[in-house]
């Protein structure tokens, strides 16, 4: 993703994919200080605009990560 070149740091997480999401936001947060990982329902309404400081974590009914966590 080419926008993303403009954020620093680690900026997408494939391998949190079927993670609990309490601890992907953790991991989010300790691989890149910059962000503050938000755990939300899959489906939920978020902004879409480019914020380098902001990873949304969707999960399942059982919190479980469903997408893969992109700086956004």
């Amino acid at each position: 993703m080419a926008y993303l070149r403009q954020c620093s740091g680690k900026q997408e997480w494939p391998e949190l994919v079927g993670e609990r999401g309490s601890k992907a936001a953790k991991i989010i947060e300790n691989e890149n200080e910059d962000v503050r990982a938000i755990v939300l329902p899959e489906g939920s309404g978020v902004p879409r605009d480019l914020r380098c400081d902001r990873v949304w974590v969707f999960v399942d009914e059982r919190g479980v990560v469903v997408d893969t966590p992109v700086v956004m």
